[in-house]
């Protein structure tokens, strides 16, 4: 069955603990903002103080604690950005690049710094089906803009020959709050999907407004649970949190028929070794067409704006996310580190924070 064209082009971990609420209510409209993660407690003398995307909080929280540079509250990009605007924290995490609007509210140049490089998982937790799944990437647009309906429709079991899906309505999890990781997944399907970019638009969201009826909760655990607490459900959540919540082995090979890719550390780096750096440094890797690169791979960074009187604490730990230690656990914790080129740019910008 025909439902969307694929488009061709080219353009990510987790939270410290995971929520103990499953999915929230359902709802097809805009999320609202919330706090996910904790802070990591008091901040030592002279360190910097971060909050926002909690698809890399994992990674960030550790730092912070090995560094003692800095502290982080992993609470959606978009609340990050907020707490950036306002000053109430010196630097903020995010998977998305400003809009115009948060650009134009912060006034001043803001510095990109990637970090790392993450999967978006699509892990699924369906009735009868006790392995990892293959989906087309119009067929995942299928199921989160509503066209695709049931765990049974032709979209899904051609890519599946031998696998028995149940006749029954998906639960489709997704964010609550302004988040990067919806920006990501969001930019990803309307580049496979032409009927995905036609209804929601050419560009990622990170607050969508979903075609299906989903089940809204707040951060990547939230998702996460959503998932593991609902059968015959779906979301998309980062390799780390789809790990910690027990779904890794449930997360789906995306891509297209005979050239499915699951996530795995091995296959982030295949994207980010493809990466074009950018002037300002916002590096798109998703959709690339490098051999054994996962489609749904982000790029995501930490954000500080320039001549703000906390910057030289920011750079102290800016300076280790870049460095080798810190890049060098990175695999071992479900992400990818920076390509060499992509890690010198960033630490060579470092000089510009004044």
């Amino acid at each position: 069955m025909t439902r969307r064209i694929l488009m061709a082009g080219g353009l990510l971990v987790a939270s410290t603990a995971l929520l103990a609420a499953g999915c929230g209510s359902s709802s097809s409209g805009d999320a609202s903002s919330a706090d996910t993660t904790a802070a990591t407690g008091e901040a030592p003398a002279g360190a910097s103080v971060g909050s926002g995307a909690t698809f890399p909080a994992l990674a960030y929280t550790r730092w912070c604690q090995e560094s003692k540079t800095c502290t982080y509250a992993g609470k959606g990009s978009g609340a990050g950005i907020k707490d950036l605007t306002v000053k109430t924290v010196d630097w903020a995490g995010s998977d998305a690049p400003l809009d115009a609007d948060e650009q134009k509210a912060i006034g001043a140049t803001v510095y990109y710094f990637p970090t790392l490089l993450g999967a978006i998982t699509v892990p699924t937790n369906i009735e009868g089906v006790s392995k990892a799944i293959n989906l087309t990437g119009p067929a995942l647009a299928g199921i989160f803009d509503g066209d695709i309906k049931t765990w049974n429709d032709a979209d899904i079991t051609a890519s599946n020959p031998g696998v028995t899906f149940p006749d029954k309505p998906i639960t489709v999890c997704v964010r609550a709050d302004s988040s990067g990781t919806s920006y990501n997944f969001t930019a990803y399907l309307a580049k496979v999907s032409q009927g995905f970019a036609d209804k929601f638009g050419p560009e990622g969201s990170k607050t969508p407004n979903w075609g299906a009826t989903v089940s809204a909760s707040p951060g990547n655990p939230g998702v996460a649970n959503c998932v593991k607490n609902n059968p015959n459900s779906i979301g998309y959540v980062d390799l780390a949190d789809a790990t910690q919540a027990g779904l890794a082995d449930k997360a789906a090979a995306i891509g297209e028929e005979g050239a499915f890719v699951a996530p795995t550390t091995a296959s982030i780096e295949a994207a980010g070794a493809a990466a074009k750096i950018t002037d300002n440094l916002v590096v798109d890797v998703s959709n690339s067409t490098a051999k054994g690169a996962y489609p749904l791979v982000a790029t995501t960074y930490v954000l500080a704006v320039q001549g703000r009187s906390a910057n030289a604490a920011v750079k102290k730990a800016f300076t280790y996310f870049l460095g080798s230690t810190a890049q060098g656990q990175l695999a071992g914790i479900g992400y990818a580190p920076l390509p060499p080129a992509l890690n010198k740019a960033a630490t060579a910008q470092l000089a510009k924070l004044g």
